[in-house]
């Protein structure tokens, strides 16, 4: 995991949370155990029985993290509006995706998404659709 020594060159692998995507691979049992050594407790995310999550994500939940619900949605929507022959062609689609974002993307990305939460916290968690911007 590349995060790990990320973190802890900057000092943070003690204050911050995980919050792992919705990938299956990512709530593997080793994949637990890795996020309950070097987040104990401060991790969200689905977990089982014998190990359990120390914040379970419910199902059906908003996406509440910029590049969850708005950034991916832009370079997916931009990549795959064409077929690409080779991965190495898709992984320069998708570079160049990102080269394309803006400061100025980024900042209503993210006052989007503050929006969202505020929206989820005044409906206590239930389904909401965001209005357009």
């Amino acid at each position: 995991m590349w995060l790990i020594p990320q973190l802890g060159d900057r000092g943070l692998v003690g204050k911050v949370w995980l919050q792992p995507d919705g990938a299956p691979a990512h709530f593997s049992l080793p994949v637990r155990e890795v996020l309950n050594e070097y987040f104990p407790g401060r991790w969200i995310g689905r977990g089982s029985p014998p190990s359990p999550a120390p914040l379970p994500w419910p199902p059906h939940s908003s996406d509440l993290t910029t590049p969850d619900s708005f950034l991916w949605g832009i370079i997916k929507g931009r990549v795959a509006a064409r077929r690409y022959n080779t991965n190495e062609n898709l992984r320069r689609s998708v570079e160049d995706g990102f080269r394309k974002i803006t400061p100025k993307m980024l900042q209503r990305m993210t006052q989007r998404t503050c929006r969202h939460i505020r929206l989820c916290v005044q409906h206590r968690g239930a389904h909401t659709v965001l209005p357009n911007m």
